[in-house]
């Protein structure tokens, strides 16, 4: 089997992450991606600690979002480096880039001037912003659209200050949309014969996102706000404290046998006919007469004593894991979802997988994360006929 990508080569020139974890994905789906970086320093994300080990001063930033690709050292603000980035896109089905708008154009290098020569590239660039509008300028980084887009004002506790989620979703969610937009646009080429440019926002993504809060909104013309691990339209539906963690409980039905299961299971069987809690709608308009006594009945014992009361009487429910929880756990095993990748001096490293699944394709992480410019002459040789005579002139001149 091979993956469903396998005849699809990537140009990245993308840095970080939202670029980066497209193109992973892609990678993971069998496309082959080449990674064009900075011949001095390459991506930043090959900087930000902590490392894999103190040899390689590999970061495992880096390592994890780029593994299987090719590293070309190119330096895209020269003229020759110019010319072999339209050289390497004419033959490319597929560029990725996250540079502020108007940069590339500025280069020579936009979705425009490479179409001249390969009017079948599909051409993506990802922003802050998208490509026009009054804030098309202005810089932004995960945090920042994860702000503007008002994920942030929605997470944390009613009576804290709000808070960035635990993973970088303002760049991942960007990553995963690019990705799916690339293969709609990759599919619409086999029927056109030609390719497109994708402007993808950050902040257009965070805000599609959000579909629910802004629903809610526009229903009720109601501000959204922060509810803790709470539900806004389901109860019980959050994480309680137990005696050694926390559990999370998630009873979405108007199923009055399901409610009668879990009042007896969580040893309240009281709760059941009390009329305040007699469905899903006025638990969740009560939730404040309803929480404390859920909350004092969950400290009395064990989320794993917890976790078997609760799975017995068929009430959805899950221990809130640490992230070494998750590594080693069993259903995650199952589904091979930490995997190895080669690595040059510790032999290999553990990554997380990528989740797709299919019953005639091969996906998943192949092979190692480069080195910076590994594979500059191998591609320049091999993909554009130069000759060593011609790589080392272009070394010597600091564009490769």
């Amino acid at each position: 089997m091979s993956g469903p990508l396998n005849d699809i080569t990537v140009l990245d020139v993308s840095r970080v992450l939202s670029g980066p974890f497209c193109t992973m994905l892609m990678r993971d789906l069998g496309a082959r991606v080449i990674k064009v970086e900075s011949p001095r320093r390459g991506d930043m994300a090959r900087h930000m600690g902590p490392l894999v080990d103190e040899k390689s001063g590999d970061a495992a930033y880096f390592v994890s979002i780029n593994r299987g690709k090719e590293s070309v050292g190119l330096d895209i603000f020269t003229t020759q480096g110019q010319e072999l980035l339209k050289r390497l896109a004419s033959k490319a089905d597929v560029l990725v880039e996250n540079y502020v708008p108007g940069t590339m154009a500025g280069l020579g290098l936009d979705y425009a001037s490479l179409k001249m020569d390969n009017p079948r590239l599909v051409y993506a660039s990802i922003s802050g912003f998208g490509q026009d509008g009054p804030y098309a300028q202005r810089p932004a980084l995960d945090i920042i659209v994860q702000a503007m887009g008002g994920l942030m004002s929605v997470t944390g506790e009613p009576d804290g200050p709000p808070l960035r989620p635990g993973a970088s979703l303002g760049d991942s969610t960007a990553g995963l949309f690019t990705g799916m937009a690339i293969l709609a646009a990759l599919h619409e080429r086999e029927q056109t014969g030609a390719g497109q440019h994708i402007d993808m926002s950050m902040l257009d993504c965070q805000v599609t996102l959000m579909e629910n809060a802004f629903s809610r909104y526009f229903a009720t013309r109601e501000e959204p706000k922060r509810l803790g691990s709470r539900h806004p339209a389901a109860a019980p539906f959050q994480a309680f404290e137990t005696s050694d963690g926390h559990i999370v409980v998630a009873l979405l039905t108007d199923d009055e046998a399901a409610w009668t299961r879990f009042c007896v299971a969580v040893g309240l069987p009281g709760l059941a006919s009390d009329p305040r809690f007699a469905d899903n709608r006025l638990r969740t308009a009560n939730h404040g007469d309803l929480e404390p006594g859920l909350a004092y009945a969950f400290r009395t014992q064990t989320t794993g004593a917890w976790l078997q009361r609760l799975q017995e009487a068929g009430i959805p429910c899950a221990p809130v894991n640490s992230v070494s929880q998750v590594a080693t756990d069993p259903q995650v095993a199952h589904r091979g979802m930490i995997t190895e990748i080669p690595h040059s001096t510790l032999g290999s490293w553990p990554v997380a997988n990528t989740p797709f699944r299919f019953s005639a394709s091969e996906a998943g992480a192949q092979g190692a994360s480069p080195a910076l410019g590994e594979h500059t002459e191998a591609v320049l040789s091999g993909d554009l006929g130069l000759n060593a005579t011609e790589v080392e002139e272009l070394r010597e001149k600091g564009v490769i």
